[in-house]
């Protein structure tokens, strides 16, 4: 949490992150959050949702990646250096009290191939193949999403990133092959939640014959007793409240 332009009420900007399997309801609790907001969107069908929440600015900026028919297909660092390119010049640019990633999944998808691309071309030049990054070259991949959140953050703007989760497998000691957890995990970089300031996992759940967003707070930099709360239908001002009675 960083200090905040004025002009939203709020007086500090929040860096959200939240995971939820698709059609859970993230894009609907983005867009609860201070307006004008922008949405840099990678799977489409942010605009349905927007049209819903008439009395918002919303700004959606689409990205539509390529179709990639080959492993050694080079499309990566185009896409890089446009959305972040774009993405710095909107966030700095002060019109803006939100900004959404839909989804970080993707961002994070072209930002390791555009990685990759880089050190194959480097590779290439020294007469050499490369297929895959060494542990030690996603460096470049962890500063180029970390560079994202610090971005919003020195501007003053509430960042929410959303993701998919995907299914926890486990291969056990002795077993052949992994197993499904039965649990469901973050889709995307893995240190988003050291990125944010709050950490949520959303499902949705039918309750009484109305389908609800259910979000679970996994952690809570403001409360850390808040960890593990659930909250049905939750908008950002659901979260500034518990935020300024953190911090009180």
């Amino acid at each position: 949490m960083a200090k905040k332009k004025e002009d939203d009420g709020l007086g500090f900007n929040l860096i959200i992150s939240v995971s939820a399997l698709p059609k859970a309801g993230k894009n609907h609790f983005s867009y609860s959050a201070p307006d004008p907001i922008i949405v840099f969107c990678f799977n489409g069908g942010a605009e349905f949702v927007a049209r819903k929440f008439k009395n918002k600015d919303i700004t959606i900026k689409d990205y539509f990646l390529p179709i990639i028919e080959s492993t050694e297909q080079q499309w990566a660092s185009p896409v890089w250096d446009k959305f972040y390119g774009e993405y710095k010049e909107e966030v700095q640019s002060g019109k803006y009290n939100t900004v959404v990633l839909d989804t970080a999944t993707e961002i994070e998808n072209f930002c390791q191939q555009a990685v990759l691309e880089d050190a194959q071309k480097e590779a290439e030049a020294k007469d050499k193949s490369k297929q895959k990054l060494a542990t030690n070259e996603y460096l470049a991949r962890n500063l180029r999403m970390k560079a994202i959140f610090d971005t919003a953050k020195e501007a003053g703007v509430n960042l929410i990133s959303l993701q998919y989760l995907k299914e926890e497998w486990v291969k056990i000691r002795g077993s052949e092959r992994a197993e499904f957890t039965g649990d469901f995990v973050l889709d995307g970089w893995r240190r988003t939640a050291g990125q944010a300031d709050i950490n949520i996992d959303m499902v949705a759940k039918d309750k009484g014959g109305k389908q609800v967003a259910v979000s679970t707070i996994r952690s809570f930099r403001f409360d850390r007793d808040l960890s593990g709360s659930t909250l049905d239908d939750m908008t950002f001002d659901d979260l500034v409240m518990l935020v300024e009675s953190a911090v009180e």
